[in-house]
């Protein structure tokens, strides 16, 4: 389930998943996006992710229909989990997601995480 927290910049959308993602999850999240590309041309992204369950992703992701110009406008990424979800995503040969302007941190660490979200590019 995804749900919206409250961020402590406007550029950027914070925002907590855990369990299964769903179609709607997904159109809410392109939803967000989408305002924020519409607004400022690129944005940051603060995920707090619980337990994930894999198998839910793609048909979610497909339900979705994301703009994938959009979706790569972020400048960071800022993901906060038990799983390094970076190392992951290289384990599995996507490599270039963890290349691009992403951090992990440990659960917790939300002052390092905003701090790394408010520094200049």
């Amino acid at each position: 389930m995804l749900t919206f927290t409250p961020s402590q910049d406007e550029r950027t959308i914070a925002l907590k998943f855990d369990g299964t993602l769903t179609k709607e999850d997904a159109l809410k999240l392109n939803e967000a996006i989408s305002r924020k590309y519409e607004e400022d041309g690129s944005f940051n992204i603060f995920a707090e992710v619980g337990t994930v369950d894999l198998a839910s992703i793609p048909d979610a992701l497909r339900g979705g229909q994301f703009d994938m110009e959009r979706l790569m406008a972020f400048d960071k990424v800022a993901l906060m989990s038990e799983q390094n979800w970076l190392q992951f995503a290289e384990g599995l040969g996507m490599g270039g997601i963890a290349r691009l302007k992403t951090r992990h941190f440990n659960p917790g660490e939300y002052e390092a995480a905003w701090e790394w979200l408010g520094e200049e590019q």
